[in-house]
């Protein structure tokens, strides 16, 4: 049963304050660095760093006097970088970098909690219980991840697929992303006492071949979808971080429609709420870039276009798409819109 609209809109307004909120977090530590680096602090403690050297000692210092000491051959005690402007929000690619909280609140709550209409009182701490767990775990991961980040050396310059793949807001919800899924795999939320027997794999259907033959074939197209937008300088020209999201999109999208379009036709309502609601978050992100003149879409973008030149003012693009075909595809099976239509369904049984 599709979810009432007054629930869908709730939903869809909590999930947009809460990623706003904590992408919000992160551009407040990036206004604090300024035009300065945190440092490692090497004179504190173990080499500056501490609590299984996921947390380091570091210091501001301003951004021309670390590239002159790194730069200077005949000092060996160089700086190491652990942060810059731009690693924690990526201002410059913002719709990009709060696509992926989207995408992480929405199953937080919809998926975990069941908010806003099937929040069960008997289930509920332990899904708040889970929450908790997957918090935890998202934030030590990104700790560790920013921790081996730390150890490399740093262009001075942030480079698009820096600040859209690897910054620590997205390192996080990525990780926030992952938990939830790997939880909710494992019905950790919904435990019970009473479980059912496991089924006889002797008895299952197998389609695997018809399912393998699909998943190829969409694969292969966005492949060739990848390769045009690389060579039209609409996606990072490291193809892997926009290729990933694409796999992943092919993944979800075959969980959530079926894996051959015999299912797909019958699921028209879901996949229509997944392109039209990306085609309207395009220009919204791109009215905001407009509106503010700081907060990027990641495409058609003069902020791009003047840190990396008016060739590369739509390498974001690519991944503008991919993430958010994924966040309203997840948003349509959220508010129960995925499935057969209610006609469809009827004519198979009559």
């Amino acid at each position: 049963m599709p979810m009432k609209l007054s629930n869908v809109i709730l939903l869809l307004v909590v999930v947009i304050l809460c990623a706003t909120f904590s992408l919000r977090i992160f551009q407040g530590l990036d206004e604090m660095m300024g035009d300065q680096y945190w440092v490692v602090d090497t004179t504190q403690g173990d080499h500056g760093w501490y609590g299984m050297g996921l947390l380091p000692h570091v210091k501001k210092v301003p951004k021309e006097v670390v590239q002159a000491v790194n730069t200077d051959p005949d000092n060996d005690d160089k700086y190491i970088i652990y942060a810059q402007n731009g690693d924690f929000a990526g201002n410059s690619v913002y719709g990009i970098c709060l696509g992926i909280p989207l995408i992480m609140y929405l199953i937080w709550f919809a998926f975990i909690l069941g908010f806003p209409d099937r929040i069960d009182p008997y289930l509920l701490p332990r899904r708040i219980f889970t929450l908790t767990v997957i918090i935890m775990c998202s934030v030590i991961v990104n700790l560790f991840l920013m921790r081996i980040a730390a150890d490399f050396a740093r262009d001075p310059m942030s480079r698009i697929a820096n600040v859209a793949g690897n910054h620590a807001s997205l390192l996080f919800h990525n990780a926030g992303i992952w938990f939830a899924i790997l939880f909710s795999a494992l019905g950790t939320p919904n435990h019970s006492m009473r479980e059912t027997a496991a089924p006889d794999s002797r008895n299952w259907q197998t389609q695997a071949n018809e399912k393998f033959n699909w998943m190829f074939v969409l694969l292969f197209a966005v492949t060739i979808l990848e390769v045009a937008l690389v060579k039209n300088k609409l996606a990072l020209p490291d193809a892997a971080v926009d290729y990933s999201v694409w796999i992943i999109l092919v993944v979800i999208f075959m969980r959530m429609f079926g894996f051959s379009p015999k299912y797909w036709v019958k699921r028209g309502r879901g996949i229509a709420i997944m392109f039209a609601g990306t085609l309207i978050t395009l220009p919204v992100f791109y009215l905001l870039e407009r509106a503010t003149g700081t907060l990027g879409a990641g495409f058609a973008s003069p902020i791009l276009s003047k840190a990396l030149g008016p060739e590369n003012a739509n390498i974001g693009l690519s991944l503008m798409i991919s993430i958010y075909l994924i966040f309203w595809m997840e948003f349509a099976a959220a508010i129960r819109m995925n499935g057969p239509s209610h006609r469809l369904t009827t004519e198979k049984q009559v």
